[in-house]
């Protein structure tokens, strides 16, 4: 069954929801912001097994290099997609929306020095469906605005060759560098 041209184009212009889980406490403190503090992202990762597991949903190593380099790449991106819309700032202070990102999920798309060094027979053509997850913290005036969380994860079929390491994580990041500064731009998304 074909769609009408309408609903086709209704379907494409309607925003996803953001984020997996969002429980936004005040919902009035997210209009009007017009400058945001975006803190360093802060790492709660998960700690791996010395052993390959049988269960594939264990995490993989990541070296503490490699978590505080994707913990900065965050904190840029946040801060890059929100200097279109926003002031940024260095610091909190009256007014400021304050983002408190921390990822709590880090997977490599191809293996890193901690997966080699975990299985020494590891080829470099081994792909994975890598991805991220972070918990986020809005607040303003020193009081907790919203609670988001999200996961990412890459998917094979999506036609997207794994090249890059962190592929999929980094896709991750684009997608909450676009996300978060539109839902907070929108109160009437965060009051849902």
């Amino acid at each position: 069954m074909r769609k009408p041209p309408l609903l086709a184009l209704a379907l494409v212009a309607m925003p996803a929801l953001a984020f997996d889980q969002a429980q936004v406490m005040q919902p009035a403190a997210l209009s009007n912001v017009q400058s945001v503090h975006i803190a360093p992202v802060t790492l709660e990762l998960p700690t791996a097994a010395r052993r390959v597991g049988t269960r594939g949903d264990e995490p993989r190593p990541v070296t503490a290099r490699d978590a505080e380099t994707k913990a900065a790449d965050l904190t840029a991106a946040l801060r890059r997609a929100f200097a279109k819309d926003f002031t940024v700032v260095d610091a909190p202070g009256p007014g400021v929306l304050v983002i408190e990102a921390t990822l709590t999920r880090l997977e490599a798309s191809r293996p890193t020095m901690a997966d080699y060094h975990r299985e020494p027979g590891l080829g470099f053509e081994s792909v994975y469906a890598g991805g991220a997850a972070v918990d986020m913290r809005l607040s303003r005036d020193g009081s907790d605005i919203a609670v988001l969380k999200d996961r990412y994860v890459g998917s094979f079929s999506d036609g997207t060759p794994r090249i890059g390491v962190w592929q999929d994580a980094d896709r991750a990041f684009s997608l909450w560098s676009r996300q978060l500064p539109s839902w907070v731009a929108q109160p009437e998304t965060a009051s849902r």
